[in-house]
């Protein structure tokens, strides 16, 4: 049988559902060896060509040049990424949220912040913060069906994720976008105050008629990465006009004198965001 072309939409155990054609069909596939020698792990997202077998099985056979991809959560060839947080249950951590953008924008993927249960609170002044850094921001309630149809809008045409901890409401929203789906959904640890991880694999889904698809990620409550102190402050979209401005070339914009990162702190910086960076560095 000959080659054909498909995408990666659910991976579980080492089983590849790949849905190729139009209309799709689909194909449950295992990927050749040759990957697990070269230490490659074919992601959700991945364009790939494969061997089909009976039964609608197969072999992943090529894994095609990947536009971008990310290990936490795990995907590959986004076009967009909806970063997910909650005003409550669980509360938002400031923390979590910059190192998640920053790991996005380490990728150059377009971002736009959720902000989900807006049912449980009316104060917006936190993540105004995010709005002058620059972020596009979306306020929405999945279960009173709240700024549903903006974000709707803007996720059209594209390969959407959704990303953020466990319990911000990634799933429901995705069951409030999508009438036919039906993701398992999880409350809120009142003991810890953290989500429980109700979905435990990365899977993609057709936005129906407007086009283009919607990753749903699993959950989780700690980032961690590995860079050059140099490579920080570019992640910072709101530093960016003033990096190169500054008097030493090598300036890391915590003590150094001359620096025009953080001359611009209580105006064009807000001074939450940049704790924030010096705590990361």
């Amino acid at each position: 049988m000959e080659l054909r072309e498909g995408t990666i939409i659910k991976g579980i155990g080492g089983a590849y559902t790949v849905m190729t054609g139009t209309p799709p069909l689909f194909f449950v596939c295992n990927a050749r060896g040759v990957f697990r020698n070269k230490k490659i792990t074919p992601l959700v997202g991945d364009r790939v060509k494969i061997l089909p077998a009976e039964k609608q099985t197969g072999t992943i056979y090529e894994i095609l040049p990947r536009k971008n991809e990310l290990r936490r959560p795990p995907a590959a060839n986004i076009e967009q990424v909806i970063v997910t947080v909650s005003v409550s249950q669980p509360a938002f951590n400031a923390g979590f949220t910059d190192r998640l953008l920053i790991m996005i924008e380490r990728e150059e993927i377009p971002i736009i912040i959720c902000v989900n249960k807006i049912d449980l609170e009316t104060d917006r002044e936190t993540f105004d913060i995010y709005r002058q850094a620059g972020y596009e921001i979306v306020y929405t309630d999945a279960k009173g069906d709240t700024g549903l149809d903006s974000l709707r809008e803007k996720m059209a045409g594209k390969i959407n994720l959704f990303a953020g901890a466990s319990g911000v409401g990634k799933s429901s929203l995705i069951n409030a976008l999508l009438p036919n789906s039906t993701l398992e959904t999880g409350e809120v640890s009142a003991k810890i105050g953290r989500g429980k991880h109700t979905t435990r694999h990365t899977e993609m889904f057709p936005l129906d008629d407007a086009g283009g698809f919607c990753f749903d990620t699993p959950g989780f409550t700690s980032l961690e990465f590995d860079m050059q102190k140099n490579e920080l402050a570019p992640l910072f979209r709101e530093f960016r006009p003033f990096l190169g401005l500054c008097k030493f070339k090598n300036c890391l914009h915590v003590k150094e004198i001359g620096c025009a990162v953080k001359e611009q702190v209580g105006s064009k910086i807000h001074p939450a965001r940049y704790e924030s960076y010096v705590k990361l560095l």
